[in-house]
């Protein structure tokens, strides 16, 4: 009994599940963006919008900015369904404006209501992803579209930022136009793209250790590079005022186009060691499937939290 119990558990749970995707499905048919949207992310940041009546036309509306600042709190802060499911919607809303204001991607005192420009959304989107990762723009004069001549200095370098990264496109007449408001589907795949680009920028990069050598001798934060066919070796090195001291590569991590931080631990003397009070080095090498860098042109940093040792 209790087995049968289970099984018609699982099956009502499976259906339910199939249900809402039905629904998405349903809604959103015959939409250009229907084979854009993934089906699980408008769930996760959007679930709002997932109701009865809502029809594939509702998708090219202007969004409200309080429901675009939700969804950006929601990637930002990680999609947390049982605290959204049982806050009402004003203090869903009041919550994701605080936490974007904390982090100052909103103006503290910048209004919430109304609409949205697509000026704005990217200036949102690309403030939210400079908390993780440096974007630079090689040329200062790099404008993509050609509607963007009579914006400010600001907005010039927002929008040139996020067409660089593959965050908005453009129109096909290569206008952004950046005082339209920005649609209900716009929002969705703005934000898609902004979720993918931060976990490929927050990703760690695989490595192995192939050398580790101590030496009287040396070059304090030195990083150095090696190319084979197929391989990167990185020699990191790093200056000790004692003995008593070990570093060790925890991570590699990207953190923008062609950047990579190398995180140590460094490991400090116990406070009653007795030590040689003579200065070393530690040498670490690590090894790297270059099909796993951005290109030919990269570079490595050395990065660590340790707050004995400060890296210069």
């Amino acid at each position: 009994m209790i087995r049968k119990v289970a099984i018609m558990l699982l099956i009502a749970l499976f259906l339910s599940s199939l249900s809402i995707y039905a629904d998405i499905n349903i809604n959103f048919k015959g939409h250009w963006g229907e084979s854009i949207i993934d089906k699980q992310f408008l769930q996760d940041h959007f679930n709002y919008l997932i109701k009865e009546d809502t029809k594939a036309s509702d998708l090219d509306q202007p969004i409200d900015k309080k429901y675009f600042i939700l969804s950006l709190y929601t990637i930002l802060n990680g999609y947390q369904k049982e605290e959204i499911d049982k806050n009402s919607e004003k203090t869903n809303i009041e919550n994701a404006t605080k936490y974007l204001r904390s982090k100052q991607i909103l103006e503290k005192d910048g209004n919430i209501e109304g609409k949205l420009t697509r000026k704005e959304a990217v200036k949102y989107l690309v403030k939210t992803l400079e908390l993780s990762k440096e974007i630079e723009i090689s040329d200062a004069s790099f404008m993509p579209f050609k509607d963007m001549l009579g914006l400010s200095e600001e907005y010039k370098k927002y929008i040139s930022k996020a067409s660089m990264i593959g965050i908005v496109k453009g129109y096909g007449d290569s206008t952004f136009r950046p005082e339209e408001n920005t649609t209900v589907i716009e929002g969705i795949i703005f934000m898609q793209r902004l979720k993918g680009e931060v976990e490929e920028m927050n990703k760690n990069i695989p490595f192995k250790i192939v050398k580790e050598k101590w030496s009287g001798i040396g070059t304090n934060n030195l990083v150095t590079t090696k190319q084979s066919k197929e391989k990167v070796l990185v020699t990191i090195t790093k200056e000790f005022p004692t003995s008593g001291y070990n570093l060790t590569v925890k991570r590699v991590e990207k953190y923008a186009q062609g950047k990579y931080k190398i995180h140590v631990d460094i490991k400090t003397p116990k406070p009653n060691d007795i030590l040689l009070q003579v200065i070393s080095y530690k040498n670490i090498t690590i090894e790297i499937d270059k099909k796993l860098l951005d290109s030919r042109n990269y570079t490595f940093e050395i990065s660590s939290s340790s707050p004995d040792i400060k890296l210069k």
